[in-house]
């Protein structure tokens, strides 16, 4: 086969069979995506990213444009030939990349300007959130705001000096003529503002001075303050964060929700019930098949930027799944499971791990690429699709779920419910799965299939915590085939220590290309492998999260006490996160594995590196708590133990999870390590008590417990079951754990109910 040289390019010819070579051997099903297309249906172009894994990356591959990936080979290119960096950093479902991709980075004039006066670079930034952080916040600090696609202009040596994210074709060749000159002219001016920008990004997260531990000044008023700011925030009208458009910010629900556990704060559980109320009735919630798209373009929640993320799965379905658990709405617990359905068949691998991502944009009937086109439906498709039901339950079902509403995009009705009105679900269930059958028939949305450990943690977490709350097993068999399969694929014993990659590879096996995993990798899959260790019993999982937590200690630890975001410096020196984003910070998930470990093993290296990091991060909380709730959520499990309704006593070997909202009624189930058991009075031991509910504990057995006294007691063995009928806004448990040789010191827990 023969493509053509990218225009303005001196690509030399040996190069260009290479990479001609590496098209063909994708065979004959491969589909490159550009419109530029030769009379035989072959891309005219083929560049550098045709050898690259991510999804992303491949889509660019046939851009006129002569991208290179990341990489020292690429710096050095550009040091050789003298000329800035053009660094475009996007994902694969990225609605405005694409629009910028078709406009721009698919146009033979804007290619030729691009291949010969810059260095044209595209990065994943899912394959690489550590050099995305870098060059989102020189944007975020330049330009006064930030997204994808961030645009970045650099010197070969990967200073940032120029910013910005979407550019009109026009306008993007005026910045590029603009920086060229520039460049060639005012060589010193571009330096100096590089050093700038550099040092004003390297200083928005490195580490301040460390604080003393003993004045940490972590307490009632930092959490106290989160509470305020949040109060701020919150849209009192429409439930959420944002007055404009609307994120989930899990990581504020979730700290809302452990904040009335530990102090009843109504106003906290109030926020976080209106907002899981608007989430599970807005448009971003997807009726018909189930999960969450990322955002909405409205306060109300109605109109979604339609990409679907996993790691907004593994996110949402853990608070719906603490929101039903605090108050037992049962819309709550459909949308929890109905996410964990949608991504067990649509956004599983073979192997049984998880996919990253669906597109927000899908083909419609005209073969358009529009936005939402899958999801959407005009009345005419909604009538066909709901053709065969009775006329007043299709009449009902179409005014309950809006679809005779005035659509909000061009593709059609976005299926919603009115907020705060009780849906019958029963009765609208047989609508929606015609709905979602319908939409099979229709073009779907690409989706990414890159695997992404951490994302794939969050997921496994999600599903081994669902498994418990619902009384599920099969969540939890799905959880520990995806964590097998990860293990499997991307823990490595090495002489010399342990390592994580962070994505697997076409070939199934790690993806060495941009190779070493992150430290939220290791947080996230060791949160995820202690939550499978909690919901099946079994030690291989704890032993697995114990292994991440180690090796991450070794590797991602920092004189000042923070950890680091990745293994290697960036182009502006190591790399710290500065708050907890759409997911938690590395940092965080890694101070509250180690806080939860601490629970779980008596090893004290785990609690002394929690408080290490809360300590150098303490004034920083103090200053801005609302940019970290996922690690003060962390740092008040290190001080006060864990609050959800599952906990954990005695060093691991009790479990307790409080179920008031199951179908047997309010229970209480206990789990116990095999060869200890729950003291129950007599030598000098303490029966189990449990204050704030009416208990039926069931029948003792009854064993010689060894004491010097020879003395028998009544003990509880393995898993059981206690009925409790609550009388109080708590429930307290108090309990001694025993062997055949020692009992430990008592302990209690305490739940609060709403």
């Amino acid at each position: 086969m023969s493509t053509e040289l990218p225009p303005g390019s001196d690509r030399e010819r040996a190069l260009t069979e290479m990479l001609e070579a590496a098209y063909a051997a994708l065979g004959p099903d491969y589909r490159p995506r550009t419109h530029l297309l030769g009379p035989d249906g072959r891309a005219r172009f083929v560049n550098w990213l045709i050898q690259e894994t991510s999804p992303y990356l491949r889509q660019h591959a046939h851009n006129p444009v002569d991208w290179r990936p990341w990489g020292a080979e690429t710096l050095a290119e550009a040091a050789t030939l003298d000329r800035p960096i053009f660094l475009s950093v996007g994902y694969a479902t990225c609605h405005w990349c694409h629009v910028m991709e078709e406009e721009s980075f698919d146009d033979v004039a804007v290619a030729a300007v691009l291949n010969a006066g810059f260095v044209p670079v595209k990065l994943d930034r899912e394959e690489r959130p550590d050099l995305d952080h870098i060059y989102i916040t020189a944007t975020q600090l330049q330009q006064g705001h930030a997204g994808w696609p961030n645009s970045v202009w650099l010197t070969p040596w990967g200073q940032p000096f120029h910013t910005g994210t979407y550019f009109p074709k026009e306008r993007f060749l005026e910045v590029l003529d603009a920086v060229g000159a520039a460049w060639a002219k005012d060589r010193a001016k571009i330096e100096d503002v590089a050093e700038r920008i550099g040092a004003a990004v390297a200083g928005a997260s490195a580490p301040a001075g460390r604080e003393d531990e003993a004045e940490t000044p972590l307490g009632p008023g930092v959490y106290s303050a989160l509470s305020a700011q949040l109060a701020q925030f919150y849209n009192a009208a429409e439930g959420g964060f944002g007055e404009a458009q609307q994120f989930p910010q899990e990581g504020f629900l979730l700290w809302l929700l452990d904040h009335w556990r530990r102090t009843g704060d109504a106003s906290a559980l109030g926020v976080a019930s209106h907002s899981l109320q608007a989430i599970a009735a807005g448009g971003i919630h997807d009726h018909a098949g189930g999960g969450f798209h990322r955002y909405t373009v409205d306060a109300n929640w109605r109109t979604p930027h339609f990409e679907k993320m996993l790691y907004n799965q593994g996110l949402l379905a853990r608070v719906f799944v603490e929101g039903w658990e605090a108050v037992g709405e049962p819309a709550w617990a459909r949308a929890a499971l109905r996410c964990v359905d949608y991504v067990r068949r649509d956004m599983t691998a073979p192997e049984g791990y998880f996919y990253a991502a669906e597109d927000a944009d899908s083909l419609d009937a005209e073969g358009r690429r529009e936005e939402g086109a899958f999801y959407a439906f005009t009345p005419a498709e909604a009538e066909e699709a709901l053709s065969d039901l009775a006329p007043e339950e299709r009449a009902w079902a179409t005014e309950t779920l809006g679809l005779k509403e005035a659509p909000t995009i061009e593709a059609g009705a976005v299926l919603h419910l009115a907020p705060g009105r009780e849906a019958a679900f029963d009765r609208l269930e047989p609508a929606l799965e015609r709905l979602r059958r319908a939409r099979e028939a229709r073009a779907r949305p690409v989706r990414d299939e890159k695997v992404i450990a951490g994302w794939n943690g969050l997921m496994i977490r999600a599903l081994a915590e669902g498994a418990e709350a619902f009384g599920r097993p099969d969540l939890a068999e799905d959880a520990a085939r995806a964590g097998e399969a990860l293990w499997s694929a991307l823990w490595d014993e090495l002489r010399d220590g342990r390592q994580l990659s962070r994505l697997v590879g076409l070939d199934g096996g790690p993806d060495g290309g941009q190779g070493a995993g992150l430290l939220e990798d290791y947080a996230w899959l060791g949160l995820g492998y202690l939550a499978l260790s909690d919901a099946t019993g079994q030690a291989v999982w704890l032993e697995r999260a114990e292994a991440l937590a180690d090796a991450a200690a070794e590797a991602f630890s920092d004189p000042s006490g923070r950890l680091r975001m990745a293994q290697a410096d960036g182009p502006l020196g190591p790399i710290y996160e500065s708050q907890d984003g759409a997911a938690p910070a590395g940092e965080s998930s890694m101070v509250e594995l180690w806080a939860r470990l601490a629970l779980r093993r008596e090893a004290p290296r785990y609690a002394m590196r929690a408080r290490g990091v809360v300590a150098a991060v303490s004034a920083t909380l103090a200053q801005m708590p609302v940019a970290r709730p996922d690690l003060l959520s962390a740092a008040r499990v290190l001080a006060g133990g864990e609050s959800e309704a599952r906990r954990c006593l005695a060093y691991g070997r009790l479990r307790a999870r409080l179920a008031l909202f199951g179908d047997e009624g309010p229970r209480l189930h206990l789990a116990l390590t095999e060869g200890w058991h729950i003291a129950a009075g007599g030598a000098g031991t303490l029966a189990p008590v449990l204050e704030g509910a009416e208990a039926r504990w069931p029948v003792a057995a009854r064993r010689s417990a060894g004491f010097a006294d020879g003395a028998e007691m009544e003990v509880h063995e393995g898993r059981f079951t206690v009925e409790i009928e609550p009388k109080a806004r708590d429930v307290t448990l108090r309990v001694q754990v025993c062997s055949e040789n020692l009992c430990l010191a008592p302990e209690e827990a305490r739940w609060r109910l709403a």
